[in-house]
């Protein structure tokens, strides 16, 4: 018994048990269900704003091209409007005359490929361009019969065709012709380019699928972008469309279901004309079909996931959070498509004071393109013109009004709310009442040329700077080539001299002559050593440069050398700021700029010098050379001397010009002055007034600070302990003053005059030479040449090298093939004999 009512307890709970399943698989299978005809519901809701999302775009495109091709048409028939006033008002008769004027009306409409004058036979009286050859008769088209036919046909458009002079697709827009009794004197007719509406539709990116169409309301194509192949097709499958919103005179938004296109269509006011935007139905529910797919698999997903919780664990069904699937449909916005070219048109009517100005117009000359217009001289006072312009405008506005110009053309700067001056180009006629004397409108057109501007100016500045690197370059080479040879000459001259001097002793008349000799000498030396600072060619070391200290001492040279009535005045305020350079060179700049001061000044004045720190933070266009932003010293040196004339200003940096008379000048100063500050990266900027003065302001770059060098006691010069050099140059005289110099310095010279020579020489006996003096330019090998051959048989041998033209070039040669040194011509005996002395590490003389 007991048993008994112990299965029927197992079977009741089995059975509520299943019924719990049950219910469990029921209400699991019911959530499911929901969730899936909610994912279905979402996909679809979402499908249906896609759809929406489309035609609202197609339609908006489909209306702003409408009107923007609408408004090109209502141009191009305003010009009839005004070609056919003109033309019955004032009967032309001379065809050069009638021509000129079409082409003047044509001009700057770039939709217009030509306007034409028919006359009652059909055939061309008129053209704005060269006429065709041959007969040309139109009387059998359908829009001149129509014209012929009915007074009141008004402005007709005609089917696409294919133009005869440029074989260019186009459509015609023509308005009748009346003699003076109504009678019908022809037509005038304007060429549409289709070709610029083609332009226009193919700078929209509507995307793959996309297509625009500019249709007849009977469905013929006339333009459509992309192209196709067959016109007549693509004009088959909106015929529908394009009538019913010629009827319906608004937007048409619908599907094409043969096609399955969306279509945008919207009749065109005024024209039998439609434009229809199309995008392929796949193309446009791609994105929602990315969307649906995504949807699907997360669907099956989580029914998958909530069905093998159901089966594993029933009890935690109720804590599955449901998912809740948000859809989020990214709409791409096409900017709106731009009125016609960039722009700007008026038209002021000068009887009544009013105007029509372009949002283009408006937003040219620095107002919002909803700023309100009144009349021509209202805007003009609401707008902010430069000064310098002013005159100019009024002027050719005047000019043109009066009727002395043909058309009206300026050019002036008006300033935009951000402060920046902007260039304007305008250009424009005035429209005259029928005597011809009065006028009644003035249109035109205006263009931003800032860009222009700006390319022009920064173009002049580039070739300035060119002509003068070209013309320094060669006059350089010229320069180097002169001073090297000369320097061989000097070395002879100052080298004997030296060796004279020694031989004569320190008194009589000799040592007269020869310490005469010496002295021009070294002027020759200064003068060689100027003419190859200018050229570049000379190399000297380069390193952190404190230029207060350098500017001292030139300015101690410069003041003990003034005229009477000239007062120096200094305000130096560089303290320790250095420059990467020559102090050499530095000092050069310093004494050149007061030489030229003080030359300024032949009855006395203020020669006033100022160096302090300064910087920028934007490019800056100096008069001779641009500074970059940075930390710069700048050093002005100014005079109050008689100036220096504009056409004499403009020369001052060229080489050899000069104003001094003859033998006064060389005019190399201000030359190795702008070559020396231009290597060194700064720049000048140089202000001149005539009878009042000139101020020469120097830009140089600051690479940090450095203390001032301190003077160096003079030591003699160092001696050797007999080391044989071996001497090589072409020139005989310099072999033989180089071995006179070495033997009284304590070496053993070997001279030789032919670099093949002393490489047999070396060759048979390498290690009996200390060290080898060479020059660089000989006939058989060249110094570098013979040195590297030398170091291939012996690498620690010392070679020195000399030059009268020393270069960068020739300083990478030599570090190349393993030079220790180089020297410039012309050498002196100290020269020598501190380079052997660094070379052979001599004991320093006591």
């Amino acid at each position: 018994m007991a048993h008994a009512t112990t299965e029927a307890g197992a079977s009741t709970a089995v059975n509520g048990t299943a019924r719990l399943r049950l219910w469990i698989i029921v209400v699991g299978a019911l959530v499911i269900a929901a969730f899936a005809g909610s994912s279905a519901y979402d996909a679809w809701q979402a499908r249906e704003r896609t759809i929406a999302a489309t035609k609202r775009e197609l339609g908006n495109m489909a209306s702003v091209l409408a009107e923007q091709t609408g408004d090109t048409l209502q141009t191009t028939d305003l010009l009839l409007r005004d070609t056919v006033s003109w033309y019955e008002n004032e009967h032309p008769t001379s065809r050069q005359g009638a021509q000129d004027k079409l082409a003047a009306r044509t001009a700057g409409l770039s939709q217009v490929q030509v306007v034409s004058i028919i006359d009652e036979r059909g055939t061309v009286r008129f053209r704005s361009r060269v006429a065709l050859p041959g007969t040309f008769n139109i009387s059998n088209r359908d829009y001149f019969i129509a014209h012929r036919e009915n007074p009141r046909a008004g402005v007709l458009l005609s089917d696409p065709l294919v133009t005869l002079l440029d074989h260019r697709p186009a459509i015609i827009l023509s308005r009748r012709l009346n003699r003076r009794d109504g009678s019908f004197d022809g037509i005038a007719q304007a060429v549409i380019d289709l070709e610029e509406f083609q332009r226009v539709f193919k700078a929209i990116d509507l995307g793959e699928g996309s297509a625009i169409h500019l249709l007849r309301e009977n469905g013929a194509l006339i333009v459509r972008q992309p192209p196709v192949d067959s016109r007549a097709q693509s004009a088959e499958n909106l015929s529908e469309l394009a009538a019913a919103a010629s009827v319906a005179d608004k937007l048409v938004v619908s599907t094409v279901d043969r096609n399955a296109r969306f279509v945008g269509v919207v009749h065109l006011t005024g024209f039998p004309l439609v434009l229809a935007v199309s995008r392929e139905r796949a193309v446009a529910l791609a994105p929602w079909r990315i969307d649906a797919y995504h949807v699907l698999v997360r669907t099956v997903g989580i029914m998958l996931l909530s069905a093998l919780a159901i089966i594993v664990v029933v009890r935690q069904l109720v804590r599955i959070e449901r998912g809740e699937g948000a859809l989020r449909l990214s709409e791409e916005r096409y900017a709106l498509a731009m009125a016609g070219a960039n722009e700007g048109h008026f038209d002021w009517d000068l009887r009544q004071s009013t105007g029509f100005l372009s949002p283009r117009m408006k937003v040219l000359h620095g107002r919002s393109a909803d700023a309100p217009v009144g009349s021509r001289e209202a805007w003009l006072a609401s707008i902010e013109v430069h000064p310098d312009d002013i005159a100019r405008v009024e002027g050719a506005w005047r000019e043109h009004l009066q009727g002395r110009s043909e058309h009206y053309e300026a050019e002036y700067r008006v300033r935009h709310a951000d402060g920046q001056w902007h260039w304007l180009q305008a250009r424009g006629r005035c429209i005259r009442d029928p005597t011809g004397t009065t006028a009644v409108r003035f249109v035109g057109s205006a263009i931003d040329i800032s860009a222009q501007k700006s390319a022009a100016a920064e173009r002049e500045r580039l070739e300035a700077q060119l002509r003068q690197s070209q013309k320094l370059e060669a006059i350089g080479t010229l320069a180097g080539g002169i001073a090297h040879d000369f320097n061989n000459i000097l070395g002879a001259i100052l080298g004997y001299g030296e060796l004279a001097q020694k031989a004569v002793g320190d008194t009589g008349a000799a040592r007269s002559y020869l310490d005469n000799v010496m002295h021009a000498g070294s002027r020759a030396k200064a003068l060689v050593e100027r003419i190859l600072a200018f050229s570049r060619s000379g190399v000297g070391e380069r390193g952190p440069v404190n230029v207060q200290a350098v500017i001292e001492e030139a300015l101690d040279l410069v003041a003990a050398s003034l005229t009477p009535g000239v007062r120096l005045v200094r305000r130096l305020h560089g303290e320790r700021s250095a420059i990467i350079g020559d102090a050499t060179q530095l000092h050069q700049v310093v004494m050149n700029l007061c030489t030229n001061a003080l030359q300024a000044m032949p009855d006395g004045g203020v020669l006033n010098v100022e160096l302090e720190r300064d910087s920028t933070s934007v490019v800056r266009n100096l008069s001779h050379g641009s500074l970059s932003p940075g930390p710069y010293v700048h050093l002005r040196v100014s005079d109050t001397g008689h100036g220096i004339s504009m056409k004499v200003l403009e020369r001052i940096f060229d080489p050899f010009f000069t104003t001094k008379g003859v033998g006064e000048g060389t005019g190399l100063g201000l030359s190795l002055v702008h070559g020396i500050v231009a290597d060194l990266g700064g720049a000048i900027n140089v202000e001149s007034t005539v009878g009042a003065g000139t101020q020469f302001s120097i830009w140089l770059p600051v690479s940090g600070e450095a203390a001032p060098d301190l003077p160096e006691a003079a030591l003699d010069a160092p001696r050797g302990q007999g080391q044989t050099v071996m001497i090589v140059d072409d020139e005989t005289q310099l072999v033989a003053l180089a071995e006179e110099t070495l033997a009284q310095l304590g070496y053993e010279p070997v001279g030789f005059q032919s670099s093949a020579a002393a490489l047999a020489a070396f060759v048979a006996a390498p290690a009996r030479f200390d060290l080898v003096l060479t020059d660089e330019t000989m006939p058989e090998k060249t110094g570098t040449e013979l040195a590297r051959e030398m170091r291939s048989l012996r690498p620690d041998l010392a070679v020195v090298l000399m030059s009268g033209y020393s270069s960068a070039s020739l300083q990478e040669r030599a570090s190349v093939a393993g030079i220790r040194e180089v020297l410039r011509k012309p050498l002196q005996s100290r020269d020598i004999a501190e380079c052997f002395a660094r070379i052979l590490q001599l004991p320093s003389p006591q």
